[in-house]
């Protein structure tokens, strides 16, 4: 039944949960002609590793308009720092996994 309404996390597969809530998934069993409670459901979805959906963004806000202006900013400052013998350290941030550059 919550084949349809499973989704997951692709960075980690065993990261799943139903857009449905216990009430819904209820009325659906009581349909088929199932009796059991909310809080039965909520031990299974827990027993067989669902979580509860994270709030995610539906719509995309788009580039900022500045955004190359940005960029060059950041570069022009990175060579000043560089050419006054100072260190430089570029964090990536997007991933799960924190990756950086040290510059010299």
């Amino acid at each position: 039944m919550l084949q349809q309404h499973t989704a997951g996390n692709p960075m980690n597969s065993s990261i799943r949960w139903t857009y449905l809530k216990p009430r819904e998934i209820v009325s659906e069993l009581l349909k088929k002609g199932y009796s059991v409670s909310r809080n039965i459901v909520r031990y299974l979805l827990k027993k067989h590793e669902y979580v509860k959906p994270k709030a995610q963004k539906n719509i995309t806000m788009g580039g900022h308009p500045d955004r190359n202006a940005q960029f060059e900013n950041i570069t022009h400052l990175k060579q000043d720092y560089l050419d006054a013998g100072n260190p430089v350290i570029s964090m990536d941030t997007k991933k799960k996994a924190l990756l950086g550059t040290f510059y010299r």
